[in-house]
């Protein structure tokens, strides 16, 4: 029998296959990617903005000099954040890899709500000082129209697809009721309109096509995406902040005059089992992580530092923790992303 020439129990011609550099079929496995979770919290009484580990919930603060930071938008086809600015009527461009303002857009007077589309097309801001919107162009971060609004603008989305901005107006008598006005983001024309309560904010879901208003006043109606024809309308004490579940089959609201928080069917409008009580006073904004697990809260008030978390199992919330983020806290924004 001819006898084999092994090491270690391997025939050496073998093991010469395995460890031989110049073999261009060698597979060096990629290293795996590394992303980032965080919250970026828009402290208005503070001038700054936090930044909170969405896995650990540690924060740290970025301070932008002079300013009152209102509302946070996270856009991920630019990998950019926009934080607006109220008393210097500007937004500014911060780099979420070196947490640091790397330029400004100017805009109007009264800088509010904004928010951007989900090809990272435009930004639409609310300045209801000017009563108009700024619409910025997101490939070259430029003012490309400003809307004269005729009432004082409020909430603002524009829908995934680009194709069109819902705006939430006051009317300043208090017995009439406020409105939402529907916009063409090509060539910004109002194309629709309807009533409905007093502090009126938006959050329209793409799979349904349903734009959902949380009215302060107690309703949360929901509305037709394509010419505002009313589905339905609910009762709902104090319902101001709004975001969804992932899925979109959830829709989560604030009582901020309550300190509850709801969980409604996106199907129904209805009211999923009760009300839970906040952690903090005066829930406003809201925002849910990637998984649809846990939900960040802000807590506003001039001296109010708190933003609240809580767990989601599928319509039921339980409460978590309080943070504690800079003064004011008032918009907010998730974001996942790859760290380079």
């Amino acid at each position: 029998m001819k006898k084999l020439n092994l090491i270690f129990g391997l025939p050496i011609a073998l093991l010469v296959t395995f460890t031989s550099c110049g073999n261009d079929n060698y597979y060096y496995p990629e290293a795996p990617k590394v992303y980032e979770e965080k919250v970026v919290v828009a402290n208005r009484g503070g001038g700054s903005v936090s930044f909170i580990d969405a896995v650990t919930n540690q924060v740290s603060n970025v301070a932008i000099s002079g300013s009152e930071p209102m509302y946070v938008v996270y856009v991920p086809a630019k990998d950019k954040i926009f934080v607006g600015d109220r008393a210097g009527k500007k937004i500014h461009i911060i780099n979420p890899q070196t947490k640091a303002v790397e330029s400004s857009i100017n805009v109007g007077n009264g800088v509010f709500h904004m928010w951007a589309d989900g090809l990272g097309k435009q930004l639409w801001v609310s300045n209801d000082i000017d009563n108009t919107i700024s619409v910025i162009d997101l490939n070259t971060n430029t003012v490309v129209k400003t809307i004269n609004v005729g009432m004082k603008p409020h909430d603002v989305f524009v829908t995934k697809d680009a194709t069109k901005a819902y705006v939430s107006v006051f009317n300043a008598d208090a017995a009439m009721p406020d409105k939402v006005y529907m916009y063409s983001t090509s060539d910004y024309s109002k194309t629709g309109e309807a009533n409905v309560g007093k502090d009126p904010h938006l959050y329209h879901l793409s799979t349904s096509n349903k734009l959902f208003v949380a009215c302060q006043s107690g309703q949360v109606y929901a509305l037709n995406g394509s010419n505002l024809s009313l589905i339905s309308n609910n009762a709902f004490t104090g319902a101001h902040g709004i975001f969804p579940s992932p899925d979109l089959n959830t829709v989560f609201v604030t009582n901020i005059t309550g300190q509850q928080l709801y969980s409604i069917n996106a199907t129904t409008g209805m009211q999923n089992g009760m009300p839970l009580m906040a952690l903090n006073a005066t829930p406003h904004n809201i925002v849910v992580n990637e998984d649809g697990k846990k939900m960040y809260v802000t807590h506003s008030g001039g001296a109010a530092t708190a933003v609240s978390t809580y767990t989601i199992n599928g319509t039921t919330l339980t409460a978590g923790t309080t943070i504690t983020a800079g003064t004011n806290p008032f918009g907010l924004a998730y974001y996942k992303r790859e760290v380079k």
